[in-house]
């Protein structure tokens, strides 16, 4: 008997018919390519999920860029930096990338040099970005097809607490407890659409931001592969004209979706 075409199936009357999309038949080999822009405790995390599976078996990392805090333009002193930390906590990112033989950037974002290696030799095709001490310009976070995405400590209502020392602001504020917020990176600092949302974790009293970044940090392992993982579900197959069609698709019944259940901010 000849194999029936998905197109020559006969319709169920009372049923919405499903509308394929052909990029689903057929999965990429290519892992994706992914940057990291981090330091401290949220850029180690992030790259760490990165490099271990489940992550490392469908992704790369293609280049790290990181704080070096004897530049100004990280803006170290209204940061997190101007807390007591160690050495080895400014290492952190540098150090792990280097025992993975990554390629490691600490210079300024903002220079041709900059652009040229991430658009010819990164090639990333996504972003992420955890305690980075510079503003991404837009010909750079609109460059990877599937999106540049900052985390960021903030309250549970979003867009909260933008700029270089949240935590701080939030215990002026009274606040009891943080969350880690993950968003699209924009023109405008820390703005962006919000994507994700961790669970609370409560503020210590004597809490400052280097105090609460070694408490959430170790936490969020779980929360950085649901979502990295769901974009790559999500928006992986779809060329990128087509990145949105999920939520186009009609289907006549739904076990579950994937995007809908792990991009929609979690509380």
């Amino acid at each position: 008997m000849r194999a029936m075409n998905v197109n020559e199936m006969l319709p169920l009357r009372g049923v919405q018919q499903l509308r394929f999309n052909p990029n689903l038949l057929t999965v990429p080999n290519r892992k994706v390519r992914v940057a990291v822009f981090g330091s401290f405790y949220g850029g180690y995390h992030v790259l760490r999920e990165l490099l271990e599976p489940p992550l490392a078996e469908r992704m790369t990392v293609v280049g790290v860029a990181t704080d070096d805090l004897t530049q100004p333009f990280v803006h170290a002193d209204v940061r997190l930096w101007k807390y007591p930390h160690t050495r080895a906590e400014e290492l952190l990112v540098p150090k792990l990338a280097g025992a993975h033989d990554l390629p490691v950037y600490s210079g300024r974002v903002k220079t041709p040099e900059f652009e040229r290696m991430f658009v010819e030799e990164w090639k990333p095709d996504l972003c992420l970005m955890a305690t980075f001490g510079q503003m991404i310009p837009r010909h750079i976070f609109e460059v990877p097809r599937l999106g540049f995405y900052n985390f960021h400590h903030s309250d549970v209502n979003w867009p909260s607490y933008p700029g270089p020392d949240p935590i701080g602001t939030m215990l002026r504020d009274g606040k009891t407890h943080v969350v880690i917020t993950m968003h699209e990176v924009t023109a405008l600092l820390d703005g962006g659409a919000a994507v994700g949302r961790s669970h609370k974790v409560p503020l210590p009293p004597d809490a400052n931001a280097v105090k609460v970044h070694r408490i959430t940090w170790p936490q969020m392992g779980s929360f950085i592969r649901r979502q990295v993982g769901a974009i790559l579900d999500a928006r992986l197959d779809a060329p990128d004209d087509e990145c949105d069609f999920l939520h186009e698709t009609v289907v006549a019944y739904r076990i579950g979706s994937h995007r809908e259940d792990s991009i929609a901010i979690v509380a």
